[in-house]
């Protein structure tokens, strides 16, 4: 029987969170009795501390419970450790997804690390962002770019998403990135590449939307486009689960709900809801449905539930972490994979006030939060010059938007 320790390593603490079991039929995770003592609720509605005995996970979480699942990656981080596995002589038949935590060790997003740690990366420092994207463009083609892998496997942690991405320290005022610490090597900053099938604009167009973002008021970390080599890009963001050093607690909305992201299966009420349950901050629910306004203002429909996140803070409250992986995006069947007040297709301004309504807000606030946001898009235009998008796809993206803004502006 496999065993993992899961340690909770949240704003400068340390302490043991429970124990992991693969039985080979299921796995089980039990909470320690300090965790309980310490009493702090990091999964109150799927997987609270009064919980008796052992608790199970679903399926689409490959058994883990919600709050253990969020430090596994997806897409791009899977792909990675996979071959990484490959390369040792295992086969993904055969590694649990206590492997899977244990080689993440330290380094999952968030504020979990797992005991004993199966760390297969060794060190490097300083860090040149066009040989990695060069290094992820050979990952994606050939398997066996063993140099590129190792370079990335050191660097992926466990990020999610599809995108190739790397988390480093990156100092925005030197622009160098590195993996070393010390007073000039920056702060945790994940940045990501485009995919195999994508123009090098695409980080372009996520840049253009954090600034947009930013514009409208949404809280967002702080984003810097990189042109490397007038031949690859990349998009960075500082990151939201660090602090000076320290890491701070999350939890995705598909863990709190232990809802299958890969499936739209949500609609934006359990959101503002949920925001409600943890928060207890009508603050905190405004704004996300100011996310929603913004995802259906910039056809953003790659909206599923790992898209949005909590964010524990020194007194042990949630929040409602800042808005992340916003970009164009046509989503399942042209629809949002998170649906405003039960539409999908095309959500207008009286599907937004409809969806206030079930999530407890007033109109004038929907309203106000709606004619804001809608102000905002005039910004667009301008924000996009500063960047290297190309003409074409800069046309298409403001005709697509022109329609949303007009649904969402008259109703």
């Amino acid at each position: 029987m496999k065993k993992l320790h899961v340690i909770y390593a949240g704003w400068g603490e340390r302490w043991t969170l429970g124990a992991l079991a693969d039985t080979g039929q299921q796995i089980l995770f039990e909470y320690s009795p300090q965790a309980i003592q310490q009493g702090l609720e990091l999964a109150p509605l799927r997987a609270p501390l009064a919980h008796v005995g052992a608790i199970t996970g679903e399926p689409f979480f490959m058994g883990l419970p919600g709050l253990i699942a969020d430090a596994l990656p997806d897409g791009w981080g899977l792909l990675l450790m996979d071959r990484a596995f490959r390369r040792a002589g295992r086969m993904s038949a055969s590694i649990s997804p206590l492997d899977r935590l244990a080689f993440i060790g330290e380094r999952a997003m968030g504020a979990l690390a797992f005991e004993p740690a199966d760390d297969m990366a060794s060190e490097q420092n300083e860090l040149d962002l066009a040989q990695l994207a060069r290094d992820a463009a050979l990952v994606l083609d050939n398997e066996d770019a063993d140099e590129a892998l190792r370079h990335l496997l050191l660097l992926g942690g466990s990020p999610q998403g599809a995108r190739p991405k790397v988390l480093v320290n990156f100092n925005p005022v030197s622009g160098r990135a590195s993996c070393g610490i010390g007073p000039d090597a920056g702060e945790p900053w994940l940045v990501k590449f485009p995919a195999g099938n994508e123009h090098r604009d695409a980080c372009a167009i996520e840049a253009l939307y954090a600034r947009l973002a930013a514009h409208c008021g949404l809280e967002m970390p702080e984003s810097h486009f990189f042109d490397l080599d007038g031949k690859y890009s990349a998009f960075g963001v500082r990151r939201f689960d660090r602090e000076g050093g320290l890491r701070i607690p999350l939890q995705s909305l598909s863990a709190a709900l232990n809802a299958d992201y890969r499936l739209p299966s949500l609609d934006y009420e359990m959101l503002l809801r949920l925001t409600r349950r943890l928060t207890g901050d009508e603050r905190e629910v405004v704004k996300a449905f100011e996310r929603c306004v913004f995802n259906v203002l910039t056809h953003n429909r790659d909206d599923h539930s790992r898209n949005f996140a909590f964010r524990l803070d020194r007194q042990r409250r949630w929040q409602l972490a800042p808005a992340f992986d916003l970009t164009f995006n046509e989503g399942p069947r042209g629809e949002h994979f998170t649906t405003i007040a039960g539409e999908g297709r095309a959500p207008a301004r009286n599907h937004l006030l409809e969806l206030a309504r079930r999530g407890g807000l007033t109109a004038r606030q929907a309203e106000e939060s709606i004619d804001r946001l809608c102000n905002g898009m005039s910004a667009l235009p301008e924000l996009a010059k500063e960047l290297p998008i190309r003409k074409s796809q800069l046309t298409m993206l403001l005709r697509v938007l022109k329609e949303d803004w007009q649904r969402v502006a008259q109703g």
